[in-house]
């Protein structure tokens, strides 16, 4: 996947393991999902198999959006829940880095 930010530099997604790619949640569902975390690691199945269906739900949740930033602009995109990219533009208008861990 690529994506063209009007200031024309190229966001490519084609690896894993990106700087300006990320994921966020709203905070009702942040609440949902380390409860659920919770509850896997907490109750144990005492199968391997039950077990594993277990954190495969944990990764199917549909709680998250993907986002992406433009090194550029520091433009974000963000899927919406149609798949369509939302854009919201930094007042700063520079590369804030977002997705990276605070200090």
């Amino acid at each position: 996947m690529k994506i063209e930010c009007s200031c024309k530099h190229i966001i490519f997604d084609n690896t894993d393991f990106i700087k300006y790619k990320g994921y966020f949640i709203s905070d009702s569902h942040w609440f949902e999902f380390w409860n659920k975390v919770d509850k896997v690691i907490e109750e144990p199945s005492s199968k391997p198999k039950e077990r594993e269906e277990a954190c495969m739900k944990l990764r199917s949740m549909k709680v998250f959006s993907t986002l992406w930033e433009c090194q550029n602009c520091g433009k974000l995109f963000i899927d919406d829940k149609n798949g369509k990219l939302v854009q919201y533009i930094p007042e700063n208008r520079k590369y804030n880095r977002v997705l990276f861990p605070r200090e």
